[in-house]
């Protein structure tokens, strides 16, 4: 299990200059400390007003209680005494996974321009490794490509998409929405302790994707496509839902006769209002998950993408998107995720309707 005790955070201060003024500012990147709070509040309204999907991140005594707990550690870029951004790890070590997820890289709008949020990356990247997680897992913005590129730069691969992650009319910040009703994010991970992925049992139609993000990845792995009939037994789901962002994610703790009714009784209690996506997510472990996948597949969900190397089992995206036109041709993209996203369109496009 990850702990934050395992390894000391240092900090790290570094002249950046801003490419389009030329003007030299010190930044020192440290770890969080009680008292940074209200300049971490004041970088998300900033940058998102009152729209940043954390809601508990408004907070000050929220804010400060998860930075000293255990399953976050916070970082912040300082300059004249003044938080100019920050960045979040969440810590997964539940129900068998091990990752770090890299998360929530802020910065205040007048900080552009000085190369922070590579910087950042670099300085807490080099900290995440030293955790010793099975892997980095980074959930991508789609509006614009700087994560993508930072992360790229830090050997981050593109593995899929969480489609539909933000309600466009929802959204408050100084980047363009494009036509898309919802915003979306790219899945990128790096394989850190993990490097074989074992047997990942998938459908057929999967083999080449999969094939490729792993080769891409560098991880050993071998496809199965030995399917078995779900077990007659209830299927176990650990769903979360966003209300305000009309997205449910579920994964599949258990397989079970019954996931496609469990489901339906999920997707039915949102249908009074437009623009619900739902994300689900499979354990690859064993031939139930490819009668998961035809199960869902009925129902209308795609594939999304897979979820190498973050727990002892391999793991794969299922998800809903109804009617709704994503408009992913207008998604702001590296040419590494412009690839994906074909592959990913194809599944889209070809999606059962019901």
């Amino acid at each position: 299990m990850l702990l934050k005790t395992n390894i000391e955070f240092p900090e790290l201060t570094k002249e950046l200059c801003n490419t389009h003024t030329g003007e030299k500012r010190r930044f020192t990147m440290r770890p969080f400390a009680p008292g940074d709070e209200k300049g971490m509040i004041a970088c998300i309204r900033d940058e998102y007003g009152d729209s940043y999907f954390k809601r508990d991140f408004y907070d000050e005594n929220k804010l400060r209680e998860k930075a000293l707990g255990d399953h976050y550690v916070f970082f912040v870029a300082e300059t004249d005494g003044e938080i100019a951004g920050m960045e979040i790890f969440a810590l997964f070590t539940e129900q068998g996974d091990d990752f770090i997820e890299p998360a929530s890289q802020i910065f205040r709008v007048r900080y552009r321009g000085y190369g922070l949020a590579e910087e950042l990356v670099l300085y807490t990247f080099a900290l995440a490794k030293q955790m010793q997680p099975l892997a980095l897992f980074v959930h991508a913005v789609t509006f614009h490509p700087i994560t993508q590129k930072v992360c790229g730069a830090q050997g981050m691969i593109p593995t899929g998409f969480r489609l539909g992650s933000f309600l466009a009319e929802k959204m408050q910040n100084s980047y363009p929405k494009g036509r898309c009703p919802k915003h979306s994010e790219g899945v990128m991970i790096l394989p850190v302790q993990k490097k074989n992925a074992g047997t990942v049992y998938v459908p057929q139609v999967l083999a080449d994707y999969m094939s490729d993000c792993y080769e891409r990845l560098g991880m050993s792995y071998t496809l199965c496509f030995d399917r078995k009939e779900l077990p007659q037994i209830p299927a176990k789901l650990d769903v979360t839902t966003d209300e305000l962002q009309r997205t449910v994610l579920a994964r599949i703790l258990q397989s079970g006769a019954d996931l496609g009714d469990q489901i339906t009784q999920i997707m039915t209690l949102h249908r009074e209002q437009p623009c619900w996506t739902y994300q689900i997510t499979l354990s690859a472990d064993s031939g139930y998950a490819i009668a998961e996948y035809e199960v869902l597949h009925h129902m209308g969900f795609f594939f999304t993408g897979l979820k190498a190397a973050c727990a002892q089992t391999e793991q794969f995206y299922m998800q809903w998107c109804g009617d709704l036109d994503l408009c992913m041709e207008d998604y702001v993209l590296t040419e590494e995720f412009e690839r994906v996203r074909k592959q990913i369109q194809q599944f889209y496009d070809e999606r059962e309707r019901v």
